[in-house]
């Protein structure tokens, strides 16, 4: 069920609210939610549930055990058997289809032999939406619990909120449980300000996604279908069409999980801040998906030695995060090429520090803004040829090509949105007058009759 639909807004987002506040008791409110974002996951797919109820099991299952043994390679073999079973689940229906698919087209140049059973069988494997994001979430529960940063939960029905809770169920942002936790020992009590106010924070998502990323999408769409003659003007006005609408898709996405999940009493953490405006591809990072780049940084990163190592550690662990990285986006190469790729500017940029190199702060959010939009073109094509189509379009190869006014003006839209507005959650809405509130809500009717089709978020794949 996307948050940008009919079914969503009108019917059961007003449902589940009335009902939460309805239940006078705390554990039943709970298990409302429960039970609710479960039916909103199988709206996806009906047995998509089941595999979630499986992956939150081991993790809280792993947690209890991780607490109740002393001994230390009992406790590290309790956690790798953990972090290995709910991998086994995201490894098999994320990944089974591209490993396979890469090592019966091997086995074909070898043997000649084209196996189209296991073809089918391998592609047939449904990728179940979300289960990235509810699989860190398990993994990082258990290392906190090992490494004694948190207590393990006792109470199934409050785990099962954290993971299942659908506001932040499909797309983020990655929340870890030592965040959540607290705010569920407690009945929230119906509060008019927190209501509205994130009423109000869903409601510019929700614009962000229909008024702007939807549009911007489809321009970028028609002018990338044939990326092999793509002219120099449309190349890089899609190139720059993308690195909005990702922006804006994503961030509508993190500003309507905050809303809904604040209309409940839950605070979850934010995901953006203004990351276009960083002067530096680590900038970057810390304001781009930042409980994802974070997650990586703490789980991933520091494990492998971070750079407590050496110059050249730290780049070999900066590669191989940034390409995981890249992997978790997606079961595909030009994934890979986009994390490394950002691996190398973060190296770089730890270089060129070391140097003392460095541009004026605008010449280097200009020069770090076009380092990102050329990564963008390995994220959104799939495969070598077209990415190599748009690059060579980006350089000129195919002519200049005409200007494509309309992708244009919404990018200038786009870019004044991004770059003289703040992000929507740091807004003081409770704070906003009757007049503002009003606005918001015509913004809102605006956004609700522009809603022709549901165009699925961009982070719904991964």
């Amino acid at each position: 069920m996307l948050f940008n639909s009919f079914p969503f807004l009108y019917l059961f987002l007003p449902a589940v609210v009335v009902g939460y506040y309805a239940v006078p008791r705390h554990r039943l409110r709970l298990l409302l939610v429960v039970l609710a974002s479960y039916y909103f996951y199988a709206y996806a797919d009906w047995w998509f549930p089941a595999l979630m109820a499986g992956s939150t099991a081991i993790s809280f299952t792993g947690g209890r055990l991780l607490e109740s043994t002393r001994l230390e390679q009992r406790r590290k073999l309790v956690l790798t058997v953990g972090i290995v079973g709910v991998l086994a689940l995201l490894a098999y229906y994320k990944y089974t289809a591209f490993v396979g698919g890469y090592a019966l087209s091997f086995v074909h140049v070898i043997t000649q032999q084209s196996f189209p059973g296991l073809h089918s069988f391998v592609s047939s494997i449904a990728l179940p939406i979300g289960i990235s994001f509810y699989t860190f979430e398990g993994i990082s529960y258990m290392v906190d619990v090992y490494r004694g940063t948190l207590r393990a939960e006792r109470d199934p029905l409050r785990y099962a909120f954290f993971i299942s809770f659908f506001p932040h169920l499909i797309a983020g942002p990655i929340v870890r449980y030592g965040i959540l936790q607290p705010q569920l020992m407690e009945k929230h009590r119906f509060n008019p300000d927190r209501v509205r106010s994130g009423l109000m924070l869903f409601t510019l998502g929700l614009a962000k996604k229909v008024l702007l990323a939807d549009p911007i999408a489809q321009w970028v769409d028609h002018y990338l279908a044939t990326p092999g003659s793509i002219g120099f003007a449309n190349a890089w006005a899609c190139a720059v069409g993308f690195g909005f609408q990702i922006y804006f898709d994503f961030s509508a996405y993190s500003d309507m999980a905050l809303g809904l999940a604040r209309i409940f009493g839950i605070e979850l953490p934010w995901n953006f801040d203004r990351p276009y405006r960083s002067a530096s591809p680590t900038e970057f990072w810390r304001r781009w998906h930042v409980t994802l780049s974070t997650w990586l940084r703490d789980y991933l990163y520091i494990s492998l030695g971070g750079n407590r190592k050496g110059e050249r550690r730290r780049d070999v662990n900066l590669f191989v995060t940034m390409g995981l990285g890249g992997l978790w986006h997606g079961a595909s190469l030009n994934f890979v090429g986009w994390g490394l790729y950002h691996g190398g500017l973060l190296a770089g940029t730890h270089h060129a520090r070391r140097r003392g190199w460095g541009l004026p702060r605008p010449l280097a959010i200009a020069a770090t803004f076009l380092l990102v939009i050329i990564g963008w073109v390995l994220f959104r094509m799939r495969s070598a040829s077209d990415i190599g189509g748009v690059y060579a379009g980006m350089l000129g190869l195919h002519g200049f090509g005409g200007v494509p006014g309309h992708l244009v003006a919404y990018v200038l839209v786009a870019g004044a949105v991004v770059w003289f507005l703040p992000e929507s959650w740091r807004l003081p809405l409770a704070e906003w007058s009757a007049l503002r509130v009003a606005v918001v809500a015509i913004l809102f009717v605006v956004s609700a009759v522009s809603i022709y089709t549901s165009h699925p978020f961009i982070y719904f794949r991964f």
